[in-house]
């Protein structure tokens, strides 16, 4: 049992956060639900408060999304997103606990920067400056399939 009121106090608003994210309202804001909870515990245990409930959310998820799905993406994005959650299983291990913190905070930055980018480029392309997609290349998608496992590893 947890006894610190610094942790609930985190740990509610953190739980709120992620359910409005992955419900399709915060954006890629869900990711600082562990680092916020690690403020007032270590990330492993963050991250342990976090799974059940993430698990549970993500169940209810792809009920949503079931005969949605495009095959193609998944066919690249598997095989890389497996090798990262290897390598994030191998290095969970090893790092410690303020390494887990650093590469959760980065991750965090990375994937709110990247929404940033996402949000100006959806705005040009409304606009008309610039092309609605890119081409989707196997190599990419391998990359980031693995960037995403392990992330989503560490994070989780």
């Amino acid at each position: 049992m947890i006894d610190d009121p610094l942790f609930y106090i985190l740990a509610v608003p953190a739980i709120l956060i992620v359910g409005i994210s992955k419900a399709g309202f915060g954006g890629g804001l869900g990711v600082v639900g562990v680092p916020l909870m690690a403020l007032a515990v270590s990330p492993v245990l963050a991250a342990a408060v976090m799974l059940p409930i993430l698990c549970a959310m993500d169940l209810m998820t792809l009920s949503v999304y079931r005969n949605k799905w495009d095959w193609g993406n998944l066919k690249v994005l598997l095989p890389g997103a497996v090798v990262g959650i290897g390598l994030g299983t191998l290095s969970f291990g090893t790092l410690d606990e303020g390494a887990i913190k650093l590469l959760i905070g980065v991750v965090a930055i990375l994937f709110t920067l990247n929404w940033v980018k996402a949000q100006i480029g959806k705005k040009r392309s409304a606009e008309g400056s610039e092309p609605a997609s890119t081409p989707n290349s196997t190599i990419g998608g391998l990359f980031w399939g693995g960037v995403g496992g392990f992330t989503s590893f560490l994070a989780h």
